[in-house]
């Protein structure tokens, strides 16, 4: 039978038969792509809603006040008739605050600010034992600290005891005054300078959400006592000025957090008979 149809038949079948072929190939062409793209969508949809459902659990923030004790390192050194002497701060108390945010149960972010305000004096670095050079009451350096941590706890931050270490940048807002006999500031009694700070320190639980802190902090910047619009001793020979001060001190904090983590269902094992 299909020997005896026209050929024009065989043509027209033949033609539409490819037709149909093209359009579905054109169809899963264009499907795969749009496929992709559907679950490429939802993979990002999925980060985006993880990411805004962690920010807004208040179980991950924190705030956090606390004391501490601090100390500098020495600003310069001078030659005066009766021996050497350094320029330094006396041993103060600061405080401030910070806020917290746990990425995970082993690591955060810490928002923090600090102020502390520093009698300036004169030591007596002769070598002899001797206070003949000390001198207080130079002048008050007060700072505003503002600093971003990033803190691993070893283990987890909500355990009973989790010691922890942290780095990073802060921004320090320096003041001299009132000027007197022996320190001026000729370019500006206001300074800012970046630092870079480490930590170490252990948390403790007291309750659920309120934790106690034992923290020691240094903290590298810019000496105000040197460059172009630096403070300036109007008394003495400096022979010694260096271009970073160290600055070292010892927190005690309390924190508390807003929320409660939730508990993780334990797994157990199917008993096989």
């Amino acid at each position: 039978m299909a020997d005896t149809l026209p050929p024009i038949i065989h043509r027209r079948h033949f033609v539409r038969l490819s037709n149909r072929m093209f359009v579905l190939a054109c169809g899963v062409a264009v499907a795969s792509p749009a496929g992709a793209q559907t679950t490429k969508n939802s993979t990002n949809d999925s980060y985006v809603t993880d990411i805004v459902t962690s920010l807004t659990d208040a179980s991950n923030w924190s705030l956090s006040g606390h004391l501490a004790t601090n100390r500098y390192g020495t600003f310069l050194m001078q030659n005066v008739p009766e021996g050497e002497r350094a320029l330094r701060g006396d041993s103060h108390f600061g405080w401030g605050l910070a806020a917290g945010y746990d990425i995970t149960d082993k690591l955060g972010l810490r928002l923090g600010w600090t102020y502390t305000n520093t009698n300036m004096q004169f030591k007596d670095y002769s070598g002899t034992g001797s206070d003949l050079l000390d001198s207080d009451d130079l002048g008050k350096l007060k700072s505003n600290i503002a600093a971003l941590d990033v803190v691993h706890y070893f283990v987890g931050s909500r355990s009973l005891i989790a010691p922890y270490a942290g780095a990073g940048v802060a921004g320090v807002w320096s003041a001299l005054g009132p000027e007197g006999p022996q320190l001026i500031t000729p370019g500006r009694s206001q300074q800012f300078h970046l630092g870079i700070n480490a930590n170490v320190g252990v948390q403790i639980r007291i309750i659920p959400q309120t934790f106690g802190r034992i923290e020691w902090n240094t903290m590298g910047t810019r000496n105000p006592f040197t460059g172009n619009r630096s403070y300036k001793s109007t008394i003495g020979d400096t022979f010694d000025e260096p271009s970073r001060i160290n600055k070292t001190e010892w927190r005690f904090a309390a924190t508390y957090y807003f929320g409660e983590p939730d508990k993780q269902p334990a797994v157990t094992a199917a008993k096989t008979h």
